[in-house]
């Protein structure tokens, strides 16, 4: 199979973050199995040694990924929740922004999700939260843990169980995106938007549709 061009010649400025770009377009074209550090290197152009100084090996490469693939989607739920007053309405939001990345971005996803590479128990974020969202962005998990060890009750009613119900309806929904449930019925990343808005409460309207069946040949 003959390989491709690099995809981001490197000339100079911050090799790091050229790395981690053609990191993100190589998961996207080929999937997470394909990721190394010599292909990344290789697609952007540098000696095959120049990678390893900034990642050490694919575990390396696979974590500042995770990290990058965290920050990007904290500042899409951060933008989608920006001017929300009513943190209930600012969840919602943020809820809809969550499935729209990960249907968009599903290998990096996978890797910002598996505890493997990230820590849920940090309360440390590269993106700081409004406010509305402090909550349930940055003390979250830690909270959460704590309150399931104790062994104390757990009413329904708690915020930190309604906050983990919106969570896993999210979560549940974005995963049947990446996964490719989704895609083998016919629904595309296109209808994420809508599909989240409903799910989290909204009544989406009608929409024009042009049909599969009835295209021309």
């Amino acid at each position: 199979m003959t390989r491709k061009t690099p995809t981001r010649p490197y000339h100079h400025g911050d090799l790091k973050r050229a790395l981690l770009e053609a990191s993100i377009e190589l998961i996207r074209e080929e999937g997470v199995d394909a990721l190394t550090v010599a292909e990344v290197g290789r697609r952007v152009g540098v000696s095959s040694a120049a990678p390893y100084k900034h990642f050490a090996d694919r575990q390396a490469l696979l974590r500042a990924l995770a990290e990058e693939g965290n920050r990007q989607l904290s500042e899409a739920l951060v933008a989608a929740a920006r001017g929300s007053t009513d943190p209930l309405e600012a969840f919602r939001l943020s809820g809809v922004a969550y499935i729209r990345w990960a249907a968009e971005n599903p290998a990096l996803y996978r890797i910002a999700t598996d505890p493997t590479y990230i820590d849920y128990t940090s309360t440390e974020h590269d993106v700081d939260a409004p406010e509305v969202l402090k909550g349930s962005m940055e003390t979250f998990w830690p909270e959460l843990a704590a309150l399931v060890r104790s062994g104390e009750a757990i009413p329904g009613s708690h915020p930190l169980v309604q906050q983990l119900r919106g969570r896993a309806l999210a979560q549940g929904v974005a995963s049947l995106f990446v996964s490719g449930v989704f895609a083998s019925l016919g629904i595309t990343t296109a209808d994420a938007e809508r599909l989240a808005r409903a799910v989290t409460g909204e009544d989406v309207p009608t929409t024009s549709r042009r049909s599969h069946s009835t295209r021309a040949r």
